[in-house]
């Protein structure tokens, strides 16, 4: 059984369910009472982006830490993380405006939380590419160091214009806080385990 579970080929396999039951959790969670079902789409959206973050700023804290000690699995969990929560966050916008058309019949381009979700992935372009042009390390760790402030300081300095307030954090429901937390949770396992994957294939 450890063998099966540490095989790097069947990693896919593990991915496949972990995104399969963060789906079956979606499907499965309560609607609430203003948005009725589409706030499912809102619990994975949120997800998406807690994941996304939680992931730049992994990627930012071990860019650091391979400045002081350079370990080349610390560089590649760096830019994978950062590159997965790019990815992420890049889906949560997509998702986010499928739900504002669903819920507000339009979507409002110009609101600032979807702005700063183009401002992070313009930095994050940056990032990538200042470091493929580079070929530096050192330059990859700079950089995603840089894209986890820079992604920190923009969230938590734009303001809610037309974004509403989470339905999630507001609701006096149990099994509306349960599910996005168990839907995070499956989401954070299969980025995490696509990064390894990632990262086992490139050091190997």
């Amino acid at each position: 059984m450890s063998r099966f579970l540490h095989n790097r080929e069947n990693t896919p396999l593990f991915i496949a369910a972990a995104v399969a039951l963060a789906a079956g959790l979606a499907w499965l969670s309560p609607a609430e009472a203003t948005l009725g079902n589409a706030v499912k789409l809102v619990y994975v959206h949120a997800a998406l982006m807690w994941v996304g973050f939680g992931l730049l700023t992994l990627g930012g804290l071990a860019g650091a830490t391979f400045l002081l000690w350079r370990k080349e699995a610390l560089i590649l969990w760096s830019t994978g993380c950062s590159v997965m929560g790019l990815a992420l966050l890049i889906g949560t916008g997509i998702l986010g405006t499928v739900t504002a058309k669903i819920t507000w019949g339009a979507v409002f381009w110009t609101e600032p939380r979807l702005m700063m979700l183009g401002q992070i992935l313009l930095v994050g372009l940056a990032a990538f590419f200042s470091f493929r042009l580079s070929g530096s390390k050192v330059v990859a760790g700079v950089a995603n160091l840089c894209l986890a402030i820079v992604a920190w300081v923009l969230v938590l300095r734009t303001e809610k214009v037309i974004h509403p307030d989470s339905p999630i954090f507001a609701s006096d429901s149990a099994a509306i806080k349960i599910f996005p937390l168990l839907i995070t949770v499956m989401i954070a396992i299969a980025a995490l385990l696509a990064i390894r994957y990632w990262v086992s294939g490139d050091r190997s």
